[in-house]
């Protein structure tokens, strides 16, 4: 049976698994390339505080105007036609899938015999 330090370092070997897969580096280098692009950047936070104010409008029950889903639009295709952030969203889907599969790999054990 593995003790404790057993298991944390077997997580440790896991993590650096995970950081040498190609579609992890990939993703972290599509990530970093977004931090350094200033156009990604500011088109990321524009996004996010117009989805905040119109989750605001909603939570109020006001009206969005038609203003709001325009600049929504303008906002969604600057992002969408910036290659950092395509890049970054093409390497985060792949990584988000390898970690569900290993997420659920990690939790099967764990699971009664009836779910299997």
């Amino acid at each position: 049976m593995a003790d404790e330090q057993q298991l944390i370092a077997q997580a440790r070997a896991l993590g650096q698994a995970i950081a040498a897969q190609p579609g992890v580096k990939a993703y972290l280098a599509a990530r970093d390339a977004v931090m350094k692009d200033g156009d990604a950047q500011r088109l990321m936070k524009d996004y996010q505080a117009h989805v905040d104010r119109l989750a605001q409008l909603e939570a109020e029950r006001k009206p969005i105007e038609v203003t709001d889903k325009h600049k929504l639009g303008e906002l969604e295709s600057g992002m969408a036609s910036n290659e950092a952030l395509k890049a970054l969203m093409r390497a985060q889907a792949d990584y988000t899938y390898l970690m569900t599969q290993i997420n659920q790999a990690l939790e099967e054990p764990l699971l009664p015999p009836s779910a299997k």
